[in-house]
């Protein structure tokens, strides 16, 4: 697998280490799978996904700042799919 670099601040990296951990799995793993799901057909895309928290936001009316919106919006995509991953590859070991 050859190597590429990412600059990450450090409040972006604290949020992917936490949607990770959630998930089970590295960030490393968060990141690439994040990266290819462009590849997808069914994925979510990155203006579908801005879309999407900016509905959230108007949802909550101010309630939540949109930084904690985002976050939000990442951990449950995350989790969804990496719960779908797992149904769907249930013998993996990984």
């Amino acid at each position: 697998m050859k190597e590429i670099k990412v600059r990450f601040d450090e409040p972006d990296l604290v949020a992917l280490d936490q949607q990770a951990a959630a998930a089970g799995v590295s960030r490393s793993e968060l990141i690439r799978s994040r990266a290819l799901v462009a590849n997808c057909q069914h994925g979510l895309t990155v203006a579908g996904y801005h879309r999407l928290v900016s509905d959230a936001t108007a949802y909550l009316r101010g309630d939540m700042p949109r930084r904690m919106v985002e976050h939000l919006t990442a951990y449950v995509i995350t989790w969804i799919s990496s719960t779908s991953q797992q149904n769907s590859n249930p013998s993996s070991t990984d």
